[in-house]
């Protein structure tokens, strides 16, 4: 069932295809659907679960796959039996930006050899100011 809703869904790239026109037309997705209902012969929510499913484990393989770098362990070297099928989405496929919390700090040049006491001393001095 996976390997012809997987080929259903490549026939329908409104469905995936964020440059195509009708990716916005839910009239058109709805119809999409349906044809692929037909096609697999199963209800239309459990083919939109299952493709769900699909999408989500093939990206979470291309990441894993993105991941390995050289010279970590190696694993068991076995694919997602149905990324050679999926490999139509590849180029839909954007993966999104991170951010970090760090914060980069940039030492001042007049701080620069200075023991880290007395320049904190030298910054606070005017601040707290004890009578």
């Amino acid at each position: 069932m996976e390997e012809r809703l997987i080929t259903a869904v490549a026939n329908h790239p409104e469905l995936y295809d964020t440059t195509c026109f009708f990716y916005r037309d839910r009239n058109k997705k709805d119809l999409a659907w349906r044809k692929i209902c037909e096609a697999t012969g199963q209800p239309e929510d459990i083919c939109r679960r299952k493709w769900k499913s699909l999408r989500d484990m093939y990206c979470k393989e291309k990441r894993t796959e993105k991941e390995k770098r050289s010279g970590s362990a190696a694993g068991s070297g076995r694919k997602w039996k149905f990324s050679a099928v999926m490999r139509f989405l590849d180029p839909f496929l954007t993966p999104r930006e991170t951010s970090c919390n760090m914060v980069g700090t940039v030492e001042n040049s007049e701080d620069q050899g200075q023991p880290e006491e007395a320049a904190g001393e030298s910054r606070s001095e005017g601040m707290f100011a004890m009578n």
